[in-house]
């Protein structure tokens, strides 16, 4: 049987991957009486990330007309941070940036493969050496279940095990609505097309048509990201996008397939190899619940619930401090909260109005103002111009 351990205990705000033993539904389309364990499931797409999911995004949107300023409206990122490899965002202002580009360019069909089609295997860096070098796909597979807060993904993912079967389920219902479309689009074509059919080897390849991938989108969507797929692939000696069954207008996102295609090789098995990077890996999540400036953190959350204006007492609490030791380790770093909070509510005021041309009214309900004329009082202090000055001139 096939086990798999979750990662080390997540803080407050990063919610830890949990493995539990369930009992599959016994209308299961698979097959009657599946038995399903070593359930593992991550429940949230709230984690920091590396600045390349953002990068791919706008140049994207570049490359479609959109001003840079627009794509990265509400972020309180510039573009100069956009070209840091070692910059981590938070998934928030990952989220942005896909809202801005699919609200001016509407929800195209092929868009998020088209974002997919940018990412390369060596994005994922120790992850995809990881996968490559298992020695099985059930090896690379665990790999990948414990790391997933590696990469840029949205979509969760629920692995679940039976006798002769086994399933891997992408669920997307908690995003929101309006880009819920897109990245699923964008996350399959990643998972997919960049990372599992790239690592596979000749032998799994061969006995692809013994597994389905339902996609719960329409078949206009589908076939824009078969087609983005085998151009992906096209430098492969096998064509494994041929191998698959893909099936749209499903209910749910799964991937089915033959539990024992867990023990074939994966394409450069090298156990050593694996185990070092694996263990990088995991280096790597840890060191991303412990590191980064408090500042940074705060900012981050302030620019995540900043129509609620909270307090901090509030963000404290959010990271499992008190008032006192927050203003303390602020002031260590040469700032304080009411600082970060008057940085963040003028970078978004300044996109909200010159950018998303929002009114000045729209603007102060955004940010939390009880009335527009506080909020005009705080920006004119913050930039010695009222708000009315920064909106296009009709």
């Amino acid at each position: 049987m096939w086990t798999f351990l979750s990662l080390a205990d997540g803080t407050a705000s990063e919610p830890h991957v949990t493995v539990r033993v369930v009992r599959a539904d016994r209308n299961d389309p698979v097959g009657q009486n599946l038995d399903t364990f070593g359930t593992v499931e991550e429940p949230s797409w709230d984690f920091r990330r590396g600045v390349i999911g953002i990068r791919h995004l706008v140049r994207v949107g570049i490359e479609h007309g959109i001003a840079e300023r627009r794509l990265l409206a509400s972020t309180g990122l510039l573009p100069a941070d956009l070209d840091a490899d070692d910059l981590e965002v938070e998934a928030v202002q990952e989220l942005s940036v896909a809202r801005n580009l699919v609200q001016t360019l509407g929800d195209l069909p092929g868009l998020g493969t088209e974002v997919a089609m940018r990412f390369s295997l060596t994005n994922f860096g120790l992850l995809g050496f990881a996968m490559l070098s298992s020695p099985t796909a059930g090896d690379a597979l665990r790999v990948a279940l414990q790391t997933l807060r590696i990469g840029n993904r949205f979509i969760d993912i629920t692995a679940g095990f039976g006798r002769t079967t086994g399933r891997i389920t992408f669920r997307h219902e908690d995003l929101p609505a309006d880009v819920r479309a897109f990245l699923l689009e964008r996350d399959i074509v990643i998972i997919f097309g960049v990372i599992v059919l790239r690592c596979l080897s000749p032998e799994l390849v061969d006995r692809l048509g013994d597994t389905r991938l339902e996609l719960a989108l329409p078949e206009h969507r589908v076939a824009k990201m078969t087609e983005g797929m085998t151009r992906m692939l096209t430098d492969l000696a096998h064509d494994p996008i041929e191998r698959v069954r893909i099936i749209a207008d499903r209910p749910t996102t799964e991937l089915t397939f033959p539990l024992d295609l867990l023990a074939e090789p994966m394409s450069m098995p090298d156990p050593a190899t694996a185990a070092l990077c694996e263990q990088q890996c995991l280096d790597l999540l840890q060191r991303r619940h412990q590191r980064g400036r408090l500042a940074t953190r705060i900012r981050a959350m302030l620019l995540q619930q900043i129509h609620a204006a909270p307090t901090a007492d509030e963000i404290a609490a959010g990271l499992n401090m008190d008032r006192r030791t927050l203003h303390r380790r602020l002031a260590e770093e040469g700032t304080n909260f009411r600082i970060l909070r008057d940085e963040v509510r003028c970078a978004l005021a300044l996109d909200m109005l010159g950018v998303l041309d929002l009114t000045v009214t729209e603007t102060a309900a955004r940010l939390g103002y009880t009335s527009a004329a506080a909020f005009s009082r705080s920006f004119t202090r913050w930039t010695g111009t009222p708000p009315s000055a920064h909106r296009p001139r009709a």
